[in-house]
C-alpha cells in the first residue's frame, strides 16, 4: 500500500462517520423536542382542566346563591324582589342584565317567559325566527314550514315542509312530531347545517327556550330578539319599549304596543307581564375565557322539591359573548 493510500484512509473514514454522528445527534434532538412539546401541551391541558374545576365550583357556588334568592324570595314584575311589601326593591334583576360577581365573573338571570318559547311560536313569528338566524330570505318560509312538520303531531307536510319520508331519505334523525324539551333539538330540522351559521346559533340560542307547559310570556323581561321574533317590532322599536319599561313595569300586552308605537292586543286568558318561575342563569368568566348556564325550576308548590336546576353546561365564550360583557356592571346582592 502506498504512503498516500495510507494517509487517505483514516481521512476517509472520519469524513463517513461524521455526518452519521451529526444525524444521530439530530434524531436524538428531535426525540428530546417531541419530548418537550408534548410535556407543555399536558402542562397546559393540566392547566386549562385545574381552571376549569376551579371555574365549576365558582358557578355552582353562583348557582346555588342565585336559587336560594328566587326560591325564597317573591318575584316581582321583572325581579326577584326583598320582599312582598309594595315599593320593596329588587335583589336580582330577571331581564339578562349582568352582575359583578366575586373572582371577576358575571352573572345574569333571564326570566324564560321573556324568551322565545319553540312550543308556543305563532305561526307567523317562524319565518321572522329564521330571518333573525341568518337564514336567507328565500328560505324563510321553507323553514318555517319546515318546523311547523317538525314538531306537529298529525301526518301532514305542508307546502315546502318535511315529513318522516324526507328524513329517512336524507339519512337523518326523524323529527320530534311533538313539542321539543331542548332548544338544541332545532338543529334537527332539515336543512339546518346549510342554512344556519354556527356562529349565529351561538350568538342567539340564549333568545330561546323549549317549554311545553308554560305558555306565560312577559314582556317586562323579553329580550329584544323576544320582542322582533313574536311582535314583529324592529329593532328602534324593540329598544324603546325596553327603555320605557325600565322606567315603569307593563301591566298588559297594550302597554308594550303604546310603547313601541304599534297596536298589539293580547288574549284575556293569557298573562303578559309576570315570570313563569324558570329562569335561565348564565355565568361567565372574561378572563378565563369560560361561560357556565343552566335552568332554575322553581315549583313552589311543591313542598318536597321547590325547586330544580336542569341542563348544566359549561362552555368556552365566543367573541360576541365577550363584547357583550360590560366593563362595569353593579355588584350582586
Amino acid at each position: 500500500m502506498s504512503e498516500r493510500a495510507l494517509a487517505s484512509t483514516p481521512a476517509g473514514k472520519a469524513g463517513f462517520a461524521l455526518p452519521s454522528v451529526l444525524f444521530v445527534v439530530a434524531m436524538v434532538t428531535l426525540v428530546f423536542l417531541v419530548a418537550i412539546e408534548a410535556l407543555t401541551g399536558l402542562a397546559a391541558e393540566a392547566r386549562r382542566a385545574r381552571d376549569g374545576a376551579a371555574f365549576q365550583a365558582r358557578a355552582l357556588d353562583l348557582e346555588a346563591r342565585a336559587t336560594f334568592l328566587a326560591a325564597t324570595r317573591p318575584l316581582g314584575p321583572a325581579a326577584v324582589l326583598a320582599g312582598d311589601q309594595p315599593g320593596a326593591p329588587p335583589l336580582l334583576a330577571l331581564d339578562g342584565r349582568p352582575y359583578a360577581a366575586p373572582g371577576g365573573l358575571a352573572l345574569s338571570a333571564q326570566d324564560e317567559a321573556g324568551l322565545i318559547n319553540l312550543d308556543t311560536l305563532p305561526r307567523d313569528a317562524e319565518p321572522r325566527l329564521f330571518a333573525a338566524l341568518g337564514v336567507a330570505s328565500g328560505w324563510q318560509g321553507a323553514m318555517a314550514d319546515r318546523f311547523a312538520d317538525f314538531v306537529d303531531p298529525r301526518d301532514l307536510k305542508r307546502e315546502n315542509g318535511a315529513d318522516l319520508s324526507d328524513y329517512a331519505a336524507a339519512g337523518l334523525p326523524p323529527p320530534p312530531k311533538g313539542p321539543l324539551v331542548q332548544r338544541d333539538q332545532l338543529l334537527g330540522l332539515m336543512g339546518w347545517n346549510s342554512l344556519v351559521a354556527a356562529p349565529a346559533w351561538r350568538d342567539f340560542r340564549d333568545n330561546l327556550t323549549a317549554d311545553p307547559v308554560s305558555t306565560r310570556v312577559n314582556v317586562n323581561t323579553a329580550t329584544p330578539a323576544m320582542l322582533e321574533v313574536i311582535y314583529g317590532l324592529t329593532p328602534a322599536q324593540a329598544a324603546l319599549a325596553v327603555a320605557r319599561r325600565g322606567q315603569a313595569s307593563f301591566f298588559e300586552l297594550e302597554d308594550l304596543g303604546r310603547a313601541a308605537g304599534v297596536p298589539l292586543h293580547g288574549d284575556v286568558e293569557l298573562s303578559y307581564t309576570v315570570p313563569n318561575g324558570r329562569i335561565a342563569l348564565r355565568i361567565a368568566d372574561p378572563a378565563g375565557g369560560l361561560t357556565y348556564r343552566s335552568r332554575i325550576l322553581l315549583s313552589p308548590d311543591d313542598p318536597a322539591r321547590p325547586f330544580s336546576v336542569a341542563e348544566p353546561e359549561t362552555a368556552r365564550l365566543n367573541g360576541a359573548e365577550r363584547a357583550a360583557l360590560p366593563a362595569h356592571a353593579p355588584a350582586l346582592p
